[in-house]
């Protein structure tokens, strides 16, 4: 018998996706008090990929992305990404983590660490994927930078 043995879990409905419309996801009538936010799946599967930390900003917990993971969304390098901005094709990251309280480097300012909240870098990948930013042969970076200087989301 050859029979692969999680075949028995096809049968199982899956609630992934789930809306609350079609019911609670626990048992009873009462939500649980402990209960935060339920979340519906996120719209862009690929950011699950990237390391992404969870800060509070206004009393709501959001979620950030480093430089790092921006670099690796538009396969490019941090150094890149930070080139960019220096030249003002991107704008400043508009969130830093607090900057670090050890010994810095003289005549060296310390910000913190850039991040880019969800729509953030959401905006940048799809403005790199329309304006063929990584094609080297045919990229439009003077469509490319109006873009992102007209439709950039600050928060």
């Amino acid at each position: 018998m050859t029979k692969d043995p999680l075949d028995i879990f096809n049968d199982i409905p899956s609630k992934i996706g789930q809306h609350m419309e079609e019911g609670p996801d626990f048992p009873g009538t009462k939500t649980p008090k402990n209960r935060g936010k339920v979340l519906d799946r996120p719209q862009h599967e690929w950011l699950q990929s990237l390391k992404s930390s969870e800060f509070l900003v206004g009393g709501q917990v959001k979620r950030f992305y480093t430089i790092g993971s921006l670099a690796t969304a538009l396969n490019r390098k941090p150094v890149t990404i930070r080139s960019w901005e220096a030249k003002g094709w991107l704008p400043p990251a508009s969130f830093r983590t607090p900057p670090p309280k050890g010994g810095t480097v003289p005549g060296k300012a310390v910000k913190g660490r850039r991040l880019y909240s969800e729509a953030q870098l959401v905006f940048l990948v799809e403005a790199a994927m329309t304006y063929s930013i990584d094609d080297p042969d045919t990229p439009d970076w003077i469509g490319f930078r109006q873009h992102i200087a007209d439709n950039y989301p600050r928060n």
